[in-house]
């Protein structure tokens, strides 16, 4: 009796461990299932913070880049442009006496070189295998590629080929001259195998500044490209509307290049006034004007400068001193394209070697010549006045 007794008092007991320790495993089954949701949820809350503070971090960043970028605007863009190089002729046989093809450029060129960009106007074309004697007196002018070097030492960047002698070595010496330019890295502009080559601009870029140029010369029915024939971009109105139109809101600026006027005067006459005057309605920022063979007046038109003729630059027509004069016009845009100009005079020795003029020799004897008074600075757009 005893014994069933005890036997059922310990299995009551036995019973009631089990229970006892049941409730314990389910309450640290409850704890620890509590606890681990703590964790997850802990974490995902530290993940989520850590994401958010990153993407505020960013938007940080954004915002400070925004500031520095309109804190550090374009840079100050230095233009240097030359008037009319010619290559052939007498320039050609001095070249080919001192075995020297960068001769005409290697006393200017440090002050050409050093410009963001420097542009002229190449009188003429380059031609292949051919024979370059061209005698005092002609006017069809053929270049030895090798005479590129002298652009090179330039530091040449584009060159219009819009004018009166680019077809003189025909269409073999377009083609030869694109080709020649472009193996040189120089871009070119104003002439074509066909119009649309010929009214093609000539787009560069640097220190985040875009430049458009375009280049015409006067018309002249046996040189102007057509759709089918080589050729150069002619001053018609229409398309100079057509071309500026195209380029409108996809550069900063935009040259007109323009071969044009009376040679041997000073004074533009009126059809390059008017096609000047229209570009800059039309929306250009700038007009740089050559042909003349002498340097011609500049004006301010619609708070947009104009320069009619840089005259000559590198050439062979030492006949006069003032044919063998010209300037360079050195001209520098500000980031909110306002810009200063100054007008360089320079001077040609031996039949073609260009060179600054004299230190120390009174300019006025330069200016005289043309009848033109020196401009000690030109500036329009409000920019600050030009300091030499």
């Amino acid at each position: 009796m005893f014994c069933v007794e005890n036997y059922n008092n310990l299995r009551m007991s036995i019973k009631n461990h089990k229970t006892m320790i049941m409730r314990i495993f389910m309450i640290l089954s409850i704890l620890f299932i509590f606890f681990l949701s703590f964790r997850i949820v802990n974490e995902t809350r530290h993940q989520y913070e850590i994401a958010n503070d990153s993407l505020l971090g960013q938007e940080l960043v954004i915002q400070v880049d925004n500031l520095l970028v309109e804190a550090d605007p374009k840079k100050e863009l230095k233009l240097i442009f030359g008037g009319d190089i010619m290559l052939s002729r007498t320039v050609n046989a001095k070249m080919e006496a001192y075995n020297d093809y960068a001769w005409p450029a290697r006393l200017i060129s440090s002050s050409t070189a050093e410009a963001d960009f420097s542009i002229f106007n190449l009188e003429s074309p380059f031609l292949r295998d051919s024979n370059y004697n061209v005698p005092t007196g002609s006017f069809a002018f053929k270049a030895n590629p090798l005479s590129v070097q002298t652009l090179n030492l330039l530091g040449a960047d584009v060159v219009s080929l819009a004018n009166n002698h680019m077809l003189n070595a025909g269409t073999t010496g377009i083609s030869d001259t694109l080709d020649v330019l472009s193996e040189n890295n120089i871009l070119s502009v104003g002439a074509g195998l066909n119009e649309e080559q010929a009214r093609k601009p000539a787009i560069i870029e640097k220190n985040g500044w875009k430049l458009a140029f375009l280049s015409y010369a006067y018309p002249n029915d046996h040189s102007v490209a057509t759709k089918t024939q080589a050729g150069i971009a002619t001053m018609d109105i229409e398309n100079l509307r057509e071309d500026i139109e195209a380029l409108k809101g996809k550069v900063d600026l935009i040259i007109i290049l323009m071969h044009a006027g009376i040679e041997y005067v000073s004074v533009p006459q009126k059809n390059q006034v008017n096609f000047a005057h229209q570009a800059i309605d039309f929306g250009a920022d700038l007009v740089v004007g050559h042909h003349p063979h002498w340097p011609q007046t500049w004006e301010i038109y619609n708070d947009k400068a104009i320069f009619y003729s840089l005259g000559n630059f590198i050439f062979d027509q030492m006949w006069s001193q003032g044919t063998s004069q010209g300037i360079l016009a050195e001209i520098i845009f500000q980031s909110n394209l306002s810009a200063k100009a100054k007008l360089i005079p320079i001077v040609i020795k031996d039949y073609g070697q260009v060179r600054l003029w004299p230190e120390g020799q009174d300019q006025a004897d330069f200016w005289s010549v043309y009848g033109l008074k020196k401009s000690d600075g030109i500036n329009w757009g409000n920019a600050e006045n030009y300091v030499d």
